[in-house]
């Protein structure tokens, strides 16, 4: 066994939230077996993007808190070409937060954003009660919470449930897992969630049909099929790497499925930026 351990990291007895996931804008792409990430970088509008009126591509994804400071993850994809200054996230409260880059992964499609914000309501990882993480093992229930489709769901979070299927080996590079879950252009960078409410993987991305290497995703179609996302070995190793403050719980209580919810739309936010 491969399990990462929190070497930073607080145990909290945190509100519980759901993860949140949107509908499709477009027809599913016609390459199965092919991943495409969730939300639109593009140069030209697809969906989860649109143009201004000045012509800049606007982009939207999914981020969540992640400690008591404000901190936030979401996918490298989703910031990456972002134009400085520009990064906004849209939280529970419906205030717009300005956010900034604090590191992206080289390893992971995984970034933090720091947005200075004090909340009270964040996703803990899932741990043991020697902080080693308890990644899913065979199927396993989860939910998620993200802003897929956001512009024809008016910019609404939608709880989601899914299952994660037996797929690899989750203790190895590249630490993804696979689940059929309804999620779409918008959702990257949504919390995974368990029957506890908490953290098990970020979500990233999807495919039309089950891709067989984990080893070599390749970006092109997404779907409402099969969902992929980071489990918790490679966010505590990202996190690990760069000195990043998690919150982690080891003692599991399952809870009802509309608490989970909402905890997880209030640990959810709306990210959007420009594009270079």
């Amino acid at each position: 066994m491969n399990r990462q351990q929190v070497l930073g990291f607080t145990i909290w007895c945190a509100a519980l939230a759901t993860s949140t996931v949107v509908d499709a804008q477009d027809r599913l792409a016609d390459a199965p077996g092919r991943l495409m990430p969730l939300d639109s970088p593009a140069s030209v509008p697809k969906p989860g993007s649109v143009k201004n009126n000045t012509g800049q591509v606007v982009v939207f994804g999914t981020a969540f808190f992640y400690n008591d400071a404000g901190d936030m993850f979401t996918n490298r994809h989703v910031v990456e070409k972002c134009n400085p200054g520009t990064i906004r996230v849209r939280i529970y409260s419906g205030a717009w937060l300005q956010a900034k880059i604090i590191v992206e992964s080289d390893r992971y499609d995984l970034a933090a954003l720091s947005t200075k914000h004090h909340t009270d309501v964040f996703g803990a990882i899932r741990v043991t009660g020697d902080g080693h993480v308890l990644t899913p093992d065979g199927i396993e229930d989860i939910f998620s919470a993200g802003f897929s489709s956001p512009l024809e769901r008016h910019f609404k979070v939608t709880p989601t449930w899914g299952q994660v299927e037996p797929w690899g080996n989750p203790q190895k590079p590249p630490y993804i897992q696979r689940m059929r879950m309804a999620a779409y252009p918008g959702a990257s960078g949504s919390a995974v969630l368990d029957y506890a409410g908490l953290v098990v993987g970020v979500l990233f991305a999807g495919s039309v049909a089950p891709a067989a290497d984990p080893q070599n995703l390749r970006s092109i179609g997404y779907g409402d099929k099969w969902i992929y996302l980071y489990n918790t070995n490679a966010v505590v190793s990202f996190a690990n790497a760069n000195n990043l403050h998690l919150s982690a719980w080891s003692r599991w209580q399952r809870q009802d499925p509309s608490f989970i919810m909402g905890h997880a739309e209030a640990i959810s936010g709306l990210v959007m930026c420009k594009y270079h």
